[in-house]
């Protein structure tokens, strides 16, 4: 026993029970002897509320006792769901190898690069003299990099958010989401450290430096035997929900049979 009050204790259990509820996050605030007491006190009011609300004889209102019905019906189908998955047990070998097989390009890893860029914007509209002018600036950035000045100096000249961020631009991967030719212009500078020359971008006009390389890997069955089961898992699950509720409607012969005024 934790707590008590007039008419009820609260258990080590009950605590324990409530504290697990919680996100970790929270969780963590009811560890010292302080929370603990906090928690117990929270879980007395909560009883002192529903005790009086029970005096009040509220749990008869046929409004909360449809509520109650609708969460025990919600509770024990999920029960009733979680039985029939357990009954089925775990999927085949064969199953998770041919799930695998069919999606191997999905679970693949893209070749990935983190870069810094120093950018010469050019403005969607501008004309040929304009981007001239940035390619220009962008060949002037370059040489003060080659000369030795530090990149984060030089990126602040720059434009782009990353001048804020010494000309960094996180780990890109070369997709429909991102500037392709940065990636690729990155990826073929080799090692760590190297420079690019100018590169036209969606942006306008860039020197880029290559910080990490993270070479693509297509992952072999057993590495990726547990992205397979998780990935399995909902259309399984609904595999098993279809036909558990078809041996239902069968043994129920069940119909609907609307009455004129709702067709």
């Amino acid at each position: 026993m934790v707590g008590r009050y007039r008419g009820g204790t609260i258990t080590a259990a009950e605590l324990a029970r409530e504290a697990n509820r919680l996100p970790p996050v929270l969780r963590s605030q009811f560890e010292s002897a302080t929370g603990r007491r906090e928690m117990v006190s929270a879980l007395i009011d909560k009883r002192l509320l529903a005790d009086e609300a029970r005096r009040r004889k509220l749990t008869e209102d046929p409004d909360i006792r449809r509520q109650v019905e609708e969460l025990e019906e919600r509770l024990t189908i999920q029960a009733l769901l979680a039985a029939e998955e357990k009954e089925r047990g775990a999927p085949a070998e064969a199953e998770l190898k041919a799930w695998f097989e069919a999606h191997q390009g999905e679970l693949a890893t893209p070749a990935r690069a983190r870069i810094s860029r120093v950018l010469a914007a050019v403005p969607a509209g501008s004309s040929e003299a304009d981007q001239a002018r940035a390619k220009q600036r962008a060949e002037r950035f370059l040489a003060r990099l080659r000369r030795g000045e530090p990149f984060a100096a030089v990126a602040r000249d720059g434009e782009g958010e990353e001048r804020a961020r010494g000309g960094d631009m996180g780990l890109l991967v070369a997709d429909e989401r991102t500037d392709r030719r940065l990636v690729n212009a990155a990826l073929a500078l080799g090692r760590p450290g190297a420079l690019s020359g100018v590169v036209a971008c969606d942006a306008g006009y860039a020197v880029i430096r290559l910080d990490e390389r993270h070479e693509a890997h297509r992952p072999t069955f057993e590495e990726a035997r547990g992205q397979v089961q998780n990935r399995m898992a909902p259309a399984r699950q609904r595999r098993i929900f279809d036909d558990l509720l078809a041996r239902l409607r069968q043994g129920a012969e069940a119909k609907v049979e609307l009455p004129e005024a709702l067709k």
